[in-house]
């Protein structure tokens, strides 16, 4: 058996069903089942499409204001939510979508304030999506989302267990695996819930598996039977743009970044001045987001 196959288990039918009785995973919401099946027609129906997104609020006021946004530098601001749709294209809203209902499935009432979590996930997906822009073999709207989701995990486990905050604190400190701490703890981790609310939503395999193996930099050298190369490649790319996100924003790495780079770097073919000349490439873009944000 392949070292990664070992992982696999642990999204078994039976082992799902036991984690989500013990751990409340949101289902799919039913305006991603819906925006999706729209993808899947031939002749999409953009304005049924826009009534959807229309019935929700801040989801309306998300898409209004990404159409207006100075990276579509309209010439004139878009008056309603069909307009927006027009000038965005399903694959854009789409990740609107998933960012916006992410937060919302996540974040309720009584959920703990995760204001850097949602950042750094926010900023990863468009570094991740960058990042896979400048390789070949994988998808940049699969390294978007999966820049998104790869840590969602923690967001369902920090409202289940009230010292999970402490086990992120602990994993950040040691150069063992989050996830080891995470079950020794818990007797649960975040890649596996991660990977369960991926598949309960309905992503592709590839995010689904990345997700899951996010922390087994043992993939690069043992890939198994779900570690396909665009998964080994969402993997590195995750590294990659942790510790870039995490420059931009004046963070300190994590452990893992000092413990896994160079297996990373080496998978991509890349080097350390690449690591340097990307992250200036994008500084400009990210502050361009983190002002529009901020306005």
């Amino acid at each position: 058996m392949d070292v990664a196959d070992l992982f696999d288990a642990d999204l078994s039918d039976a082992v799902a069903a036991e984690t989500m009785k013990n751990i409340s995973v949101p289902p799919c919401p039913e305006i991603i089942v819906e925006l999706l099946g729209e993808t899947r027609r031939e002749d999409i129906d953009f304005i049924r499409i826009s009534r959807l997104i229309t019935g929700d609020v801040a989801l309306a006021a998300a898409v209004l204001k990404s159409a207006n946004s100075p990276f579509f530098a309209l010439r004139r601001k878009v008056q309603s939510v069909q307009q927006a749709v027009a000038v965005l294209g399903l694959r854009n809203l789409l990740k609107i979508v998933y960012g916006v209902v992410l937060k919302q499935s996540l974040g309720g009432v009584g959920a703990p304030t995760l204001a850097r979590f949602w950042e750094r996930s926010n900023y990863n997906a468009v570094v991740s999506a960058y990042l896979a822009g400048r390789l070949p073999g994988v998808s940049t709207d699969d390294a978007y989302t999966f820049g998104l989701f790869h840590d969602a995990g923690i967001a369902i486990l920090m409202q289940k267990f009230s010292d999970y905050r402490q086990t992120l604190m602990e994993a950040n400190a040691t150069p063992l695996a989050v996830t080891a701490i995470e079950d020794g703890r818990h007797h649960t981790n975040h890649v596996v819930v991660g990977a369960l609310l991926a598949r309960n939503w309905y992503l592709p395999d590839q995010v689904v598996w990345a997700i899951r193996y996010h922390h087994e930099p043992v993939i690069f050298s043992a890939p198994g039977r779900h570690a396909t190369p665009d998964v080994c490649l969402l993997v590195a790319i995750r590294l990659i743009s942790e510790h870039i996100v995490a420059r931009f924003l004046n963070y300190p790495d994590d452990a893992e970044w000092e413990h896994a780079r160079e297996a990373a770097l080496g998978h991509l073919g890349w080097f350390e001045d690449d690591i340097d000349d990307l992250a200036r490439g994008l500084a400009v873009d990210l502050r361009e987001i983190q002002a529009y944000r901020a306005g």
